[in-house]
């Protein structure tokens, strides 16, 4: 974005009760289809979010708002633009379900539709060591009346995980995503009641291996077992502000943790250039291996000339050079999205929900659980649907790991979307 725009937010001033349509269960949010989610430009409001433990009493939760989808509207008496947003929060306490804390939030900021620019803010909480707590934050746009509904998992049983930790750029601006490129500086800032001096930095390729077809069964065929290990350790201090600065340089994954004895810690990456998009021939190749045989696979990564050999895979399969621009765009426009979406310690598209959004779309049916998501395509209790869940993994270097329930019933719908992209048709 061209421009930036932080919001100073008192709580104190707003400390209103919630109103009650912002409560929120667990079983509620099973319950309910946000298949749109995954639909790009569909949720209107996106938020992101940090949640940064500064001290043993306070948490801090950073958001960041893309005024791009955010309505300005005016008065008829009025000549200047004005969006109007309302956020409601419950920070409650899991183990006993009891609310902690609760406030709305309102604020008004000035421009137009036309600006590119993110509206930050930062709402304080007050939490506990050794206590973790459900925070449900509801944030409307007003002027649109359309609201999202988010929960976020607020941890602080580990005292050295990545929520102990705040990423910030070299001009001390909260970083919302952890993926960096090369020769960019990051900065990261620790909790001001860790004691330790030093923080170990454990350094990763990124050649990992793309996610298996939906009905790969493990055992089926041989595979290498995934070995970890890092190419690079070492340890970095902490100045007098509880901060390092590190300066990214190679393409890989990056995991700084408090010990040798403990993965608990936070971690960045340096994908491909210009990641999450896809711009060059290269980058290209990659995602084809998903509607690809291998001999076609091996011939597109050997070629000398890539951008003329992706080119000609397309047009082969497409049949006319406007069905390979549509083929193209829809199909690099889900790689994509799958970046956004799905990037765990790899990229989008590698991964198991990946690999699905990419091959058969953005689904109709999504049930989310912090413990699974389970995808519908089609209507849902039609015979003829087809459903994917995908469980959450415990990963020490990400919180956005999933893996696919696979199973052999999926193989025949699996090759009939490939042979889809294949003849020419998006799926």
């Amino acid at each position: 974005m061209k421009t930036s725009l932080k919001i100073k937010i008192s709580i104190l001033l707003a400390a209103i009760a919630i109103i009650s349509a912002c409560s929120s269960s667990e079983k509620a949010a099973t319950n309910k289809n946000v298949a749109g989610i995954y639909l790009p430009g569909l949720n209107l409001i996106d938020p992101d979010f940090i949640i940064f433990h500064k001290n043993d009493t306070l948490t801090q939760l950073h958001f960041r708002l893309n005024s791009e989808n955010i309505l300005y509207t005016k008065k008829r008496e009025d000549t200047t633009f004005s969006a109007n947003l309302l956020i409601n929060y419950e920070l409650i306490n899991t183990a006993d379900e009891a609310l902690v804390d609760s406030a709305s939030i309102y604020f008004t900021d000035y421009g137009g539709n036309q600006q590119k620019k993110f509206l930050n803010g930062l709402i304080n909480l007050p939490t506990k060591q050794n206590k973790t707590y459900d925070l449900i934050v509801t944030v409307n746009d007003i002027n649109r009346d359309h609201y999202i509904r988010k929960r976020l998992v607020i941890n602080r049983a580990d005292n050295y995980n990545a929520q102990n930790y705040l990423l910030l750029d070299s001009n001390n601006n909260v970083v919302f995503n952890n993926h960096f490129r090369n020769n960019e500086k990051v900065v990261i800032e620790k909790n001001s009641n860790n004691a330790t001096k030093n923080i170990l930095l454990k350094f990763y390729g990124n050649e990992f291996p793309i996610a298996k077809p939906p009905f790969s069964i493990e055992g089926e065929e041989e595979t290498e077992p995934l070995v970890f290990k890092p190419k690079l350790s070492k340890e970095i201090e902490f100045d007098t502000l509880n901060r390092i600065l590190y300066s990214v340089e190679d393409k890989g994954l990056y995991h700084f943790q408090a010990s040798e004895n403990g993965n608990s810690g936070t971690t960045i990456f340096n994908f491909q250039e210009h990641f999450p998009k896809v711009k060059s021939p290269e980058n290209m190749i990659d995602p084809m291996r998903y509607i690809s045989t291998k001999k076609e696979f091996d011939a597109l990564s050997n070629a000398e000339n890539k951008k003329a050999a992706v080119d000609k895979f397309w047009l082969e399969i497409a049949g006319s050079t406007d069905r390979a621009r549509t083929l193209i765009s829809e199909y690099y426009n889900r790689v994509e999205s799958a970046n956004n979406y799905f990037t765990s310690y790899l990229e989008g598209w590698k991964t198991d929900r990946g690999l699905i959004y990419i091959i058969y779309g953005s689904p109709n049916v999504v049930y989310k659980n912090k413990n699974y998501e389970n995808w519908i395509y089609g209507e849902e209790n039609n015979m003829m649907s087809i459903s994917f869940v995908f469980q959450k993994i415990t990963n020490p270097v990400s919180d956005n790991d999933y893996t696919l329930s696979r199973s052999p019933i999926f193989k025949n719908s699996w090759f009939r979307a490939v042979d889809s992209w294949r003849s020419g048709r998006i799926y």
